[in-house]
Formats: structure tokens, sequence, C-alpha cells
């Protein structure tokens, strides 16, 4: 890779958006500044739910109710608007790209796996050469089976919480093992993008070893 900073892809949660997940990472941002630019991009899916959530423009991946909602926990038929997805994700690099990795939260992290899994059957190219994905999962949906067969030689980084009561450590863990350069830290919060300030000697040291 070049000596100028990385370009990351960032792909939030469910029921966010590139604008919220932003500033949510700000964090984590700083402490990777030296290394990294990150470029935030919002899913076009709107949940049936987004009028719960206090902005309007709630977004999604993909559903996995017919009622156009998501929960990681839905073993399921459907990936409605899936596709769609993954045409604005590739849409977006070809406008805004080359992104030298990827970085996902939650759901936003299980379609960092599914992105990376479409190149590697050959249906798209983004040419991404490592990923940081948070609090991530393998897609329950059958619509996904054939891409949570491949596994990866890129270098990952995954990071779970020890109380995140919305998806398991286990199933993150397990997205890791697709991985075969993967590294993995814990924190002690939830369901969210942590700090890194605990952890920041290993994310530096991941981010070296990418320079």
């Amino acid at each position: 890779m070049s000596e100028s900073k990385l370009r990351v892809l960032c792909l939030h949660g469910y029921r966010q958006n590139g604008i919220l997940f932003r500033e949510k990472t700000g964090s984590f941002r700083k402490l990777m500044k030296k290394y990294a630019d990150f470029e935030f991009v919002s899913a076009p899916l709107i949940p049936s739910v987004a009028d719960e959530v206090r902005r309007d423009d709630a977004r999604a991946w993909w559903f996995s109710k017919a009622s156009d909602e998501f929960s990681s926990r839905d073993v399921t038929e459907i990936a409605t608007g899936f596709d769609e997805s993954v045409s604005s994700v590739v849409d977006f690099v070809k406008e805004n790209g080359p992104f030298d990795g990827l970085f996902g939260f939650s759901q936003g992290a299980s379609m960092c796996h599914l992105l990376l899994a479409l190149e590697k059957a050959g249906k798209i190219q983004l040419n991404f050469k490592f990923a940081i994905l948070c609090a991530g999962f393998l897609s329950l949906s059958s619509v996904h089976s054939s891409l949570l067969t491949y596994n990866f030689d890129i270098p990952s980084f995954h990071i779970y919480g020890e109380s995140d009561d919305i998806v398991n450590s286990k199933r993150s863990i397990e997205l890791a093992s697709k991985f075969e350069n993967s590294r993995c830290v814990t924190h002690e919060g939830g369901h969210c993008v942590p700090s890194m300030t605990k952890n920041k000697e290993q994310i530096k040291e991941f981010f070296d070893s990418l320079v």
C-alpha cells in the first residue's frame, strides 16, 4: 500500500445512517487519524420503523422481515433490498474510490463480509485489502447461504462487546473465523463502537501492518 493515508469506507448499522455513524465513531477515528481517512456511505433502504427514530433517515442494508424490518437473529428466507444495497455500494466506490479497506458496524459489518464474499464469487469488483468489523455476525438469511462458504486471506480486525445483548460475542467470533489473518479484541461495553483507548496498541499495530 502507498505511504499516504489509507482510505476506509464505513458501513453503518441497522437504523443508522452515514452521518450518525460518523458521529458515533469520533473517538475511534481520532485515534486512527494518523493512519486513515474514513468515508461514510448511507444504505439506500428505509425501514418501516424509521418514524420511531429521531432522525428521518434511518437506513438498512437489507430486511429480514416482510414488514421491511431487520433483526440479526432472524432465520429467514428473504433478504429484501440486498441487491439494491450492493449496487449502491458498488456505485459509490466507482464514484468516490478507490478505497483500501472496509469498516463496518453490526449489520454494516455483516454487509462488509457479504461484499467481500460477492467479490470472491466474481460477482463484483471492489478490491478491498482489509476489513475492520465491529459487532459483526454471519447473516442467517438463506439468500446468503452460498456466500458463507468463502474464507478470506486479507487482514481483518474484529471488535466485540462482552455485554452486547444484540449480537452475541460468539457470533462475532464465528464471523472472525472466516478470515485467516484475523485479530480480535473485546471491550466491556455493549452494542457500540468503543473508543479503543484501552486497545489502542492493538489497533495501531494492525494499521502499522498495513502501511
